[in-house]
This record gives C-alpha cells, sequence and structure tokens, in this order.
C-alpha cells in the first residue's frame, strides 16, 4: 500500500511539474509579451494581465513543489549535511520532514477552507471574470499530495532514491 501511495505522489508530482513547464511558462511568455507589445507599440495594455500572470506563476510554483520536494530540492545547509554521520543524518531530515508536514497540513487545510469561501463569496480577479476558487482547490488538492509525501518519508516508505544527494561544488 506504501509503496503504491509512493509511485501515486511521484507520478503525480512528475504530472504537474510538466504541466507548469510545458504550458504555464509558456503560456505566461506568451501573455508577457502581448502585454508588452500592446503596452509599448499599441499603447493598449492588457488590464488584466498582471492579475492572470500572477496566478499563472503561483500555479507553476505550488505545482512544482511535490516534484521538488521529492527530488529533495529544498533548501538545508549543505556545506554542515555532508558532514553530518548517518544517524545525524536521519535526524536532520526527520526534523525538517516534521517541519515540512507541518506546513503542509496547515497549507491544504487553509487552501479548502479558502475554495469554500472565495467560491461563496463570489471572489476573483478585479479586471477579468476570474474566480479565484478553482487556484485555491488546485493548491489544496498539491498541498494534499505534498502531505501525502511528507506523511510517507516520517513513516520511512520512501526509498532513498539515487540522485538525491546534496550537490557538490565542482561536480557540475
Amino acid at each position: 500500500m506504501a509503496a503504491a501511495l509512493v509511485r501515486l505522489t511521484s507520478r503525480l508530482s512528475g504530472v504537474l511539474h510538466l504541466l507548469g513547464v510545458y504550458v504555464g511558462i509558456p503560456l505566461l511568455g506568451v501573455l508577457i509579451s502581448a502585454d508588452v507589445f500592446l503596452r509599448y507599440v499599441v499603447n493598449k495594455p492588457l488590464r488584466w494581465g498582471n492579475e492572470v500572470s500572477a496566478l499563472i506563476q503561483l500555479a507553476v510554483l505550488i505545482g512544482s513543489l511535490n516534484l521538488c520536494t521529492e527530488q529533495r530540492g529544498h533548501v538545508r545547509m549543505d556545506a554542515l549535511y555532508v558532514r553530518f554521520g548517518p544517524r545525524l543524518k536521519r535526524l536532520a531530515d526527520l526534523s525538517a520532514n516534521l517541519c515540512g508536514l507541518a506546513f503542509a497540513v496547515f497549507f491544504t487545510y487553509q487552501s479548502f477552507a479558502s475554495v469554500v469561501e472565495m467560491y461563496r463569496f463570489d471572489q476573483g480577479a478585479e479586471m477579468i471574470d476570474l474566480p479565484y476558487w478553482p487556484f485555491a482547490l488546485f493548491m489544496a488538492l498539491c498541498g494534499v499530495i505534498l502531505t501525502m509525501r511528507f506523511a510517507l518519508e516520517i513513516c520511512g516508505c520512501v526509498p532513498d532514491a539515487a540522485g538525491t544527494a546534496p550537490a557538490v561544488e565542482g561536480s557540475v
């Protein structure tokens, strides 16, 4: 069961990241290019361009957060971590995963609560008729995956993957 959950979270993380990289970022590039062209050449900027680009950036960031966690790309003091012994590394990883789990639980809870509130009060962008609740729902679902991943890490269900060791200067 745990191995199936690890595979599921891994696949979902990869799909979310690929959507962000191959859909979100090109869409953001097109939107910003069109806005710059319309603003400085035609003198008719997109009134809603900044709002939509900020929402796309948020979706790309949140969608890629799971893959970053899976690949252990989070920030840590590598200068110290590489000098730790195996027991201290396990302790550091456990404390980082506990902190990550606490963040993920609160993040997920608040995102789901925001979905209900945003839908009830019909909150959305000011310059374009775009509701916020689908973005909050996306964040909440990403938070569920992140929470599952941290819980699996804490339980020891995730095998140490090759290539997740911290980068060493000069090895690139």
